[in-house]
């Protein structure tokens, strides 16, 4: 079983961020040269003069058609990628034949079926950017070696008691859009009382119907721990600083949000 190192442990999800720039970065399937790893970025190509000879449509089409044939086609390519632009249905589904991926990170897209995520058996570190549209995240309890699970903006879901299969599961990240804000809404945290691996979590512009933040109180193995500062979280504050492992987080960064 892999475990998160010190810098996940520490940083959270902008491991996830920092790492794209060290990615080899592409556009067209002609620019591939055999890399296990890759940086896609095959839409989003109207920016001139950046992109001059992708200005007309039919280019855009062939530019993505070659990437949706090429990652079906070949489906052992890769076991790195990282989607920086706008990600549409077709080819969230070509990435997932991608049998040998173990990290995906998916910056935003429009992909409100996921289950064809479930062939990735080998994933271990996984973000799903911007999903407002995404309908069901049974799919994801299917990724039994999921270390890092990160989820963004996931606007349709208010259960998220499927995850509760994640048994390897170290790092749980549940963001809204913090820039708009947009926040996402939650029924309850309370399946977090079975996820008592968890090393770091990590909520973010999220509304809790139950109001009840007291289930992180059972999560002993915490390290790392960002919550927002409303009056929930600020009513149980020093019990959270209680949990015997927890050393990193906004508790630790901004004290101040608390007072």
């Amino acid at each position: 079983m892999p475990n998160l190192t010190q810098q996940w442990i520490e940083n959270g999800i902008q491991c996830f961020y920092n790492c794209e720039p060290e990615l080899k970065g592409v556009v067209e399937v002609a620019e591939y040269a055999g890399e296990k790893e890759l940086s896609i970025n095959c839409t989003q190509l109207d920016g001139y003069p950046l992109y001059p000879k992708y200005a007309k449509a039919r280019e855009k089409k062939r530019i993505l058609y070659e990437w949706c044939e090429f990652l079906t086609e070949n489906p052992e390519a890769f076991t790195t990628l990282s989607f920086g632009t706008r990600m549409p249905q077709e080819l969230f589904n070509a990435a997932c034949k991608q049998r040998n991926l173990k990290s995906l990170y998916i910056k935003w897209g429009v992909y409100p079926d996921i289950s064809a995520i479930a062939q990735l058996q080998k994933l271990e570190y996984l973000h799903i950017g911007s999903g407002a549209g995404v309908l069901s995240i049974a799919p994801l309890a299917q990724l039994k070696n999921l270390v890092v699970l990160s989820v963004q903006n996931f606007q349709k879901i208010t259960d998220y008691c499927p995850l509760t299969a994640l048994e390897k599961l170290e790092l749980l990240s549940m963001e809204g859009d913090w820039l708009s804000p947009k926040y996402i809404h939650v029924n309850s945290l309370d399946f977090l009382r079975d996820m008592k691996q968890l090393r770091a979590f990590n909520l973010c512009a999220a509304r809790i119907a139950s109001k009840d933040y007291t289930p992180i109180l059972e999560l002993e193995n915490l390290e790392s721990l960002w919550l927002p500062p409303n009056k929930e979280v600020k009513a149980i504050y020093n019990r959270l600083l209680e949990l015997p492992k927890l050393k990193y987080g906004s508790f630790f960064e901004h004290p101040e949000f608390y007072g």
